[in-house]
């Protein structure tokens, strides 16, 4: 009897985190009994990828140019979602099922990014041995495009998102599963290794008060304005700026303060791909909140200023951890300083990780995965639309 055969199916062209969360489930799953395969895929770059390069380019120009249209775009996911699932999905399901899954013949498929989900749902339904279809919103929010009749499993983040899949959209709530965000299992190890003993580890100072500041993989969020604004502080600060693969930005980082200003430390570092190490080193993390970036930063218990949400789901990523006190968002670089100000004279710093406490799930790629691995089709789609 064959082992079960598992297929990741991500997108990496909009962020990084929606494969990062691929890629936490796969090192689980291709480490337990039975597996015979978790094969990850990128949906657009298997099916067209000359539609990749139009998406990505369509998505960092309206980043860069029309960000607001963004935003009403995604808040319109009702009429997109019905607009493009049925004419996309059934030209993508084609070459998806032509180029993939006829020939790995997965037990489960798993999605980490929507783009292809309706796609895979007519595929699912031309095969001749249906798979399960799992669907994995990587963020604190769940829209139109991550719900579909075929799907058999929901896995989301809080139960908050578990209520809009039943209110909202009528989801059988036995086909829903609270987990959280699946990260990587070196957080679960990590998570409980001291501040101080991190920055000796990492080679700066250990009881300097050190701020990390992230922007994703793009570099997003003014990071030369923030660093400005930390650098008026009288008391010194470490602060730590991972520019991602921001080329640009790292050299204009350590073009500019390259010589420091004798009081503050500034550490510039590029793609991390041990991220761990820098956000269990860090008393404040300044951040865009990613879903993937948060649910990080919760598992490691360190306080989070959210800064310039991109727009969508990020922006409802910020909602949800301000209403839950888990985060505090700022607007501006002054902002920012004044936070950290505050919060190195007081105690309201340490009230934030209680908050990330009811949040944080660093051992959601093992629960996820155990789930993955026991899924059964239980429930017809009846009620759904």
């Amino acid at each position: 009897m064959r082992g079960k055969r598992f297929l990741l199916v991500t997108e990496e062209w909009a962020g990084s985190g929606h494969r990062v969360a691929a890629e936490a489930l796969q090192e689980v799953l291709l480490n337990m009994d039975g597996v015979e395969s978790a094969r990850l895929i990128g949906g657009l770059q298997t099916a067209s990828p000359s539609l990749r390069v139009l998406s990505r380019f369509f998505y960092v120009n309206m980043l860069k140019y029309a960000r607001p249209v963004w935003h009403s775009m995604y808040e319109q996911d009702e009429m997109w979602g019905k607009a493009l699932s049925r004419p996309l999905g059934r030209w993508l399901s084609a070459r998806l099922l032509r180029r993939v899954l006829q020939a790995e013949q997965p037990d489960v498929v798993i999605v980490t990014h929507a783009y292809c989900l309706s796609a895979l749902a007519f595929a699912k339904k031309q095969m001749d041995k249906p798979f399960q279809l799992v669907s994995i919103p990587t963020d604190f929010h769940v829209n139109r495009f991550w719900v579909d009749r075929e799907i058999d499993a929901y896995i989301v983040a809080h139960e908050y998102m578990a209520e809009c899949l039943q209110q909202k959209y009528q989801i059988h709530p036995e086909k829903i599963h609270v987990c959280g965000i699946p990260i990587r299992r070196a957080f679960s190890l990590a998570e409980s290794t001291p501040k101080h003993e991190w920055k000796k580890r990492l080679g700066i100072a250990p009881e300097r008060f050190t701020v990390l500041i992230g922007g994703g993989e793009g570099g997003y969020g003014q990071m030369e304005e923030v660093i400005r604004a930390l650098f008026t502080e009288e008391q010194p600060l470490q602060v730590v700026a991972v520019t991602g693969k921001n080329a640009r930005l790292k050299k204009r980082l350590e073009t500019e303060f390259a010589h420091g200003d004798g009081r503050h430390d500034l550490v510039v570092k590029g793609f991390e791909d041990c991220m761990w190490q820098w956000i269990g080193a860090a008393d404040v993390y300044v951040t865009k909140p990613g879903g993937i970036t948060c649910a990080e930063a919760l598992a490691m218990r360190t306080p989070l200023v959210l800064y310039q949400p991109l727009p969508g789901q990020e922006r409802h990523n910020s909602t949800f951890l301000t209403q839950q006190n888990a985060a505090v968002l700022a607007k501006t670089p002054q902002e920012i300083q004044n936070v950290i100000r505050r919060w190195r004279h007081s105690d309201e710093k340490n009230k934030i990780p209680l908050q990330m406490d009811k949040l944080r799930r660093p051992e959601a790629a093992n629960q996820i995965a155990t789930l993955l691995f026991q899924l059964e089709s239980k429930f017809g789609n009846e009620n759904e639309e």
